[in-house]
This record gives structure tokens, sequence and C-alpha cells, in this order.
């Protein structure tokens, strides 16, 4: 069934200008030396509701004895800026810089890293002026919109000194690394599929806060490299729902599972995708473009498929299932009810294999350091954080493999020699 999205084809044009938008930053050593007891100054860009988690999860670090502070903030919209400077004073007490261009808080000297929590079409751009400018960075997932600027804005990390860590938080959750211990280790025999069905009533793109008008913020820097148009208060808010902004649930919510998979199954880029949904939910706002039903196949050359299906209108049926020869593993429950981190539940229940798993086996768990926390040790140490630029890239191959897919209403393929998406 057809989409009621515009022309597939034509997001596949709206690239980020030429690739990654040029800096005017030149590169910038990273200088200063960070001490095991120097306190690490944090900006955070897109202060808005995403960013104010960022600002938690630094105290979060504090409390457990890392020294780090959020000592300035970052947003275009007044609202959101104003309570995000309240948010860094109630938590740090102190008053941290205001700025609403990030690229002011990049010529910053006393900012040593920042956090990125903008639209996601913003992304690479604002990681690549970071690193120049000689920032650690932690990015919120998906990594990109486009492969083009994908494979530039890896290139422009990976030839930096920088310590990047991507938000795809799972791989650092509780019981995160015993699910990967308990998988690599061949308990649960080889993998056959994953599966996992993602649902709420509400379209969450729905439930953000729009400026109510243009002289509240700077729709040109919300824009950053996207075609001018006249003011879209909807769009500026709500931009999870626009494909020119976003991946939609593919890049949402699919990243988060396949940077998992990725992690515990040490597995390589994924092969092909193919992908199919639309816009059919009551439930959907009116002027949006991203698809509310979705289903994306993934296969990988060690021959298992990920399946990921989502939908809203009905928020019933939310759950990750892994197939494996010897057994199944429940990540989370038919019902949805979540936990804290990562609660693998394995029964042998459809193999017959020998070796099956048997009764009352559980994953003992293993600790390791939240995904702030790992980020800002791997700071002072400058060791590779836990989702580090390798693991970014592949989370963004498999989220633009899926998404081409979808837009392009074909099974498309990854080369990873030449790095290009192409149809099969």
């Amino acid at each position: 069934m057809e989409s009621n999205n515009p022309t597939r084809r034509e997001f596949l044009k709206t690239s980020v200008a030429a690739g990654i938008m040029a800096s005017a930053l030149s590169p910038a050593s990273y200088g200063r030396v960070i001490g095991a007891n120097d306190r690490i100054h944090v900006g955070v860009i897109g202060a808005g509701g995403r960013g104010r988690w960022h600002i938690g999860w630094v105290q979060r670090s504090a409390n457990k004895g890392e020294s780090a502070e959020v000592n300035a903030v970052c947003n275009i919209w007044n609202v959101q800026l104003d309570r995000a400077v309240q948010e860094a004073k109630d938590r740090f007490t102190l008053e941290p810089k205001a700025f609403r261009d990030y690229r002011k808080m990049l010529d910053d000297k006393d900012i040593d890293a920042v956090t990125i929590a903008t639209p996601d079409h913003q992304h690479c751009g604002q990681l690549c002026d970071a690193v120049r400018a000689g920032k650690d960075v932690y990015v919120e997932k998906p990594i990109a919109v486009t492969l083009e600027e994908l494979n530039n804005t890896y290139n422009i990390v990976k030839d930096s000194k920088a310590v990047v860590q991507n938000g795809t938080q799972g791989r650092s959750s509780l019981g995160a690394a015993a699910t990967k211990e308990f998988i690599q280790s061949g308990k649960l025999g080889k993998i056959l599929r994953v599966e996992e069905s993602r649902s709420a009533y509400v379209p969450y793109w729905n439930n953000y806060a729009c400026p109510e008008k243009p002289e509240d913020t700077d729709w040109k820097a919300f824009l950053y490299t996207l075609p001018d148009r006249p003011f879209n208060a909807d769009m500026h808010g709500c931009w999870m729902g626009y494909a020119e902004c976003s991946p939609g649930t593919i890049g949402g919510w699919m990243s988060h599972l396949s940077d998992f998979i990725h992690y515990v199954t040490g597995c390589d880029f994924p092969l092909t995708a193919v992908a199919h949904g639309g816009i059919y939910a009551l439930t959907s706002g009116e002027g949006r473009t991203c698809p509310d039903t979705t289903t994306a196949v993934l296969e990988y050359p060690e021959g298992f498929t990920t399946l990921f299906t989502t939908h809203f209108g009905n928020g019933a049926n939310n759950y990750t299932t892994i197939f494996g020869s010897k057994g199944t593993m429940q990540i989370q429950d038919p019902d949805g009810n979540r936990k804290v981190g990562i609660d693998p539940k394995v029964t042998g229940e459809g193999s017959e294999d020998p070796e099956k798993i048997g009764e009352g086996v559980e994953i003992a768990d293993i600790p390791q350091d939240d995904h702030i926390t790992n980020w800002l040790k791997c700071i002072r140490s400058r060791e590779q954080p836990h989702a580090d630029m390798d693991a970014g890239y592949k989370h963004g191959v498999a989220v633009l493999l899926g998404w081409m897919a979808y837009l392009e209403g074909r099974k498309m393929a990854f080369d990873p020699q030449s790095r290009k998406i192409r149809p099969v």
C-alpha cells in the first residue's frame, strides 16, 4: 500500500547541503590535560527536553564521584533556554553561561566537552564543528539523516583526537554486558532472528511544545542546512514527525535495537533491508510526513535478520525477543512492563537442540558504568567509550539502510567497501 508521504525520492535528495556544513572553526588541539581531580566542564547544545536530561545525567555522575558540571547551555528557543538555565542552576548551584548560537559556545575555552541533543538533521554538522573546536562530544542518536553526511562525519571524527560517545545508551544499561557475555559465549546458540515491536497510542512527536511566534526562536538556525521556508511552529517543535529532519521511528527507536544487537552479538554491518509503512493512525497529526506505522527487516552476514515493527493509534504489544538455536531470550515482556536497564529472561522454548537452555537459568548482572559516566571517565583516560564512532557509524548505517528502503519502496543493500547504499 502506498504511503501518504510526499514523494519518497524527494527526501533522498535533501542532504545536508553538499554533505557537512563547512565549519568556520579551525582545528583545535585537545590541549587541556584533565587530571584525576580536575572538574570537567560540560556545555549542552540543544538544551530542550532531552538536553535537560543530559544536565541531570551529568549531575548523577557527579553524585557518584565523577567531578563534572554543566556550566553552559545553548538553545535557539527562548523558553527552552530559560528552562535549561534554571535546571543547571538547581542541579549545580552555579550560573551557567547561556548561548543561542552553538558556535559561540564552541569558542569558549572554559568548556571542555559538549553534549548534542538537537534535531537529528543537525547532529553531524554540530558534531564536526565540536571536534574541530577541540571538544569531546556526547551526541544523541540517530547519528545521521543521510549517508553522505555519515561518511563525512566518520572521517572527521576518526581523524580527530576527540572522545565521542553516541547516545545509544542501551549498551551501557544494567544487564547489557551480561546479555552480551551470554550470547557471545554461545549459550543461546546460533542467533536466527531478532524481533522487536514498539507502539504507543499517540505518536511520540505529538507531545512536544512548539514556539508560538518566530520572534521566540531562530528559525534559520533550526533549518540549519535544510532549504529555506516560512516559519512552521509545528515543524520546529514536532520535528521528529518530519522526514526532512528525522528518519522517524527507524531513527528514534530502531537505532536502539540495531545498536544493542550489534553490541551483544558482535555482528558485522547489515547487508540488506526492506521496509514498508505509512501514515495510518487516527492519532497522527496533520502535516507530518514520517510514517506512524513501519516494518523494517535487516539481514546480517552472520545469517540472521532483525524485524523492527512499530505502530501508533494502539499502545499494545511492546517486546524484544532474540531467537537462538538453543532457546529464546525475552528482553521485554509482551505487556511492555519495562524495568530499569535490561532484564533478559531465557528459556529453551522452541529448541530441540541437545544442549538447549534448561529450566531456571538466570543471567547474572555484570556491572558497568552508565553511558554518561563512561564518557566522562574516557575524557580523562582518552580511551574509547562504550559507543564510540565505530559503533555510531554502524548504527547509522542500519538506520539509513532501513530508512532508504522505506523511502525508495524497494530492497536496499550496503557495501562496506564503497560505503554506499544502493538498490538490490
